[in-house]
């Protein structure tokens, strides 16, 4: 990079174009060498993803927000559920001393009523999962 217009070495009063020289990373020269910009000058955003630019980076960021939000969200409900059975069992003393089939109830809620529980929100975060990758393939296609 220069700090201003440089003359051609010929001639020192000479009108030419000033020299410009880029200063980058290998790796990115190599990355630069074989692509071509749009006819309208701005480049799109799997570009940015590729060549790892702050731009690239904040839609990446932007992607992996939303999926560690869905995460939290699901573990938030999961420790909801798991955590209140206690309180369920001490809230509703008849359950707590219930027997179904010779079995406690709550060890059939703990042991069998939960697992529906779980894999329903395994299914939903795994439905939320891909459609926030699908949102961010979309708008990666679309620039």
């Amino acid at each position: 990079m220069t700090d201003g217009p440089e003359q051609s070495r010929g001639d020192p009063g000479a009108d030419s174009a000033p020299i410009r020289r880029v200063v980058a990373h290998p790796r990115t020269l190599a990355a630069l060498a074989g692509r071509q910009l749009p006819a309208d000058g701005r480049e799109p955003v799997a570009d940015d993803l590729g060549r790892q630019t702050p731009l690239g980076d904040i839609y990446l960021r932007s992607l992996m927000r939303a999926q560690l939000r869905l995460g939290l969200a699901v573990v938030g409900v999961l420790v909801a559920v798991l955590g209140g059975l206690p309180f369920l069992f001490l809230a509703a003393p008849t359950l707590r001393n219930a027997m179904v089939a010779g079995v406690p109830a709550p060890w059939l809620i703990i042991g069998v009523a939960v697992h529906p529980v779980i894999l329903t929100l395994a299914f939903v975060c795994l439905r939320h999962a891909r459609r926030n990758e699908h949102d961010f393939t979309d708008l990666v296609e679309r620039s």
